[in-house]
């Protein structure tokens, strides 16, 4: 995949492309429903299909105040789509120069004259062009003037709901990650370097692997999860802690602490995945750590029957 972080770097390199417009936040399903019809139109018409996308999210420059935490980052998201098999992606730097764009600048400026279009795919709610004005049927008039296909993808549902960023971020923040895993198509996940903590999961039998947490990246909400790790080449089962450990009063900021099942190296300062697989209970904290001690041995009792399941 051919990945471009700007305009001017494309600009006269490709002239049969079929490019998926979106935030593509997630990369839920209803996302891949069309970056798969752009991969099959454009193999259709020996094109190039690919994904346009800006950073930041439009709404942290637009409106700070309500831009909503994502679901990936920048380097999460690329490494999905890549593998998708799309064989260009093009992110542009959302700015207020592009913010007062017009929709038939947008066009023109951006989709005919950087990336010479032959065809797009838009979600049926995408919008575009200064204060989100462009709509769709907008878009095919355009299309009309200028020489380009649209594509508009009709909602995509599961089990009679939509498919949206909004509601996977509703169900994360209720800690609900095996419903969320049903519109991702993924298990929600993080990945982070695992830095040194304060040892008392060690101290009680319990080592952890302890990781920073992204304040733009959105986590399930507070509590205890089943799940699986990936560290390096292998994928170990465990129990993870998301939140503020209240029975040591720490008053420390979110974090996420996780323990691996049969598991013992020494991991510090590696990179490593966490997939939340199911929530077993909400955080709490305990009048005495061996009261902790107990419910951890029941967590992990409940965990191993869940993901050997």
């Amino acid at each position: 995949m051919d990945i471009y972080h700007g305009l001017d770097e494309i600009t006269g390199k490709y002239n049969n492309s079929v490019i998926a417009l979106g935030n593509f936040d997630g990369v839920h399903l209803g996302h891949r429903e069309l970056i798969k019809k752009a991969i099959q139109l454009a193999d259709r018409t020996e094109g190039v299909s690919g994904v346009f996308t800006f950073d930041p999210h439009p709404m942290t420059v637009i409106q700070p105040d309500c831009s909503p935490p994502l679901l990936l980052t920048k380097e999460d998201k690329i490494k999905i789509l890549s593998e998708m098999g799309i064989k260009l992606l093009i992110i542009c730097q959302f700015s207020q120069e592009i913010a007062r764009l017009t929709p038939e600048q947008f066009v023109r400026d951006i989709l005919v004259n950087k990336l010479a279009v032959s065809a797009v795919v838009v979600g049926y709610n995408y919008n575009f062009g200064y204060r989100g004005s462009g709509t769709p049927e907008m878009l095919t008039e355009f299309g009309a003037k200028f020489g380009f296909d649209v594509i508009t993808i009709p909602p995509v549902k599961r089990d009679d709901t939509e498919v949206s960023s909004t509601l996977i971020r509703r169900l994360l923040l209720k800690g609900d990650v095996s419903e969320a895993a049903g519109f991702l198509g993924y298990y929600p996940f993080v990945i982070s370097r695992v830095v040194t903590g304060d040892r008392r999961g060690r101290e009680i039998g319990f080592p952890t692997a302890n990781l920073n947490l992204q304040e733009s990246i959105l986590v399930p909400a507070n509590g205890v999860y089943a799940v699986k790790v990936h560290i390096k080449d292998k994928i170990y089962n465990g129990v993870a802690n998301v939140g503020i450990k209240p029975t040591f009063k720490l008053n420390q900021p979110k974090n996420l602490e996780v323990h691996c099942f049969d598991f013992s190296a020494d991991i510090y300062n590696t990179r490593i995945k966490v997939e939340f697989i199911a929530r077993l209970r909400g955080e709490k904290g305990f009048s005495s750590v061996q009261d902790l001690v107990t419910q951890i041995n029941e967590d992990v009792k409940k965990a191993k029957l869940l993901l050997q399941a």
